[in-house]
């Protein structure tokens, strides 16, 4: 009897803390934020990734009356940068923009500092692009089928270049390779704008890059585009056709995130949520981003899809036999 007195004693004094820690939670969200936020970009400047964080940053303290600094953390595939926000205080004023290197790393290094899902709370989804297979005008294919036939023919050496090893652009062609038989070698560059260069110059046939990554020659009709890995026709470039049109089951995105250090308090993860879907339905937000789209989701949303695609992304990068330089 006496040892469910003091059980029943513990249970009351623990609802009796519930709804002032609620509160107290609660309370710290009404005043967030209330000094300055970093928000980790794990790239160096200029970059996409660069950009979207700058442009956020921006909005946010507009809207939220504190600065907001953009702090530029680059280095082994991002993980600079990631580990940086994992060990971070958990209460809002470090935040990490996330991009598919978060998933395709765990399978790709032997170790990390942090585990890519446990040490961190999902925010919101911010962007995405597909992929496109960009060749070279000199090459004789228009289209997947006629690329196919040339690997099979062996006329053309069929190299192709990406933003490097491990990259959702490496990972995209190596799976067109698998889904469509096609005799392809990657050639490892440190980033997509050497391969580009490679490509404009003739010297490389073939380069998977983002939309935006070579729009602009592509629009000027220095370089062909074969396949894009959009669900369906991209609204940047609508007169590429997808890999799925052309009997090739291959969707790939580039994406980015914004992450929190888990334990982040859940009011602050949800203010923080309704300040991206508010920044990214601005007008004009994609200015300054070209052929990028802008989306939004809930929390629990992007942890799934960070789940989802984790899981995805093992199996071949361990059939592929892939790991860190």
């Amino acid at each position: 009897m006496r040892g469910l007195a003091v059980l029943a004693r513990a249970a009351a004094l623990v609802l009796t803390c519930l709804p002032g820690a609620f509160a107290q939670a609660q309370s710290g969200a009404d005043r967030y934020p209330d000094k300055p936020v970093r928000i980790i970009v794990p790239y160096p400047p200029g970059g996409s990734v660069d950009v979207l964080g700058r442009v956020i940053a921006q909005r946010m303290q507009e809207n939220l009356g504190q600065t907001v600094i953009v702090e530029n953390r680059p280095g082994a595939g991002t993980m600079i940068g990631t580990a940086a926000v994992a060990k971070a205080d958990p209460d809002g004023y470090t935040l990490l923009i996330a991009v598919s290197a978060h998933t395709t790393n765990p399978a790709f290094h032997a170790a990390m500092q942090y585990d890519s899902i446990k040490d961190f709370a999902p925010v919101a989804l911010l962007a995405r692009t597909p992929v496109v297979l960009y060749s070279h005008p000199s090459l004789p294919a228009t289209n997947v089928k006629e690329l196919a036939a040339l690997g099979a023919a062996r006329t053309h050496t069929l190299n192709f270049g990406s933003a490097g090893t491990g990259s959702m652009t490496h990972l995209t062609g190596e799976l067109l390779k698998i889904k469509a038989g096609i005799d392809m070698l990657h050639i490892v560059y440190r980033g997509g704008t050497p391969a580009l260069s490679d490509l404009l110059a003739g010297h490389l046939p073939l380069q998977f890059a983002t939309v935006a990554q070579a729009l602009p020659q592509y629009k000027a009709g220095q370089l062909r585009a074969i396949g894009i890995s959009s669900e369906k026709r991209y609204a940047s470039v609508p007169d590429i056709p997808t890999f799925r049109e052309q009997g090739i089951d291959l969707v790939t995105t580039e994406w980015y995130g914004l992450l929190a250090p888990a334990g982040t308090p859940r009011p602050i993860i949800d203010k923080l949520n309704a300040e991206m879907k508010r920044i990214m339905a601005l007008p004009n937000m994609g200015d300054r981003l070209t052929a990028i789209e802008l989306v939004t989701s809930s929390p629990e949303e992007l942890g799934s899809f960070i789940r989802e695609e984790t899981e995805r992304w093992a199996p071949l990068i361990k059939q592929l036999g892939l790991k860190a330089e």
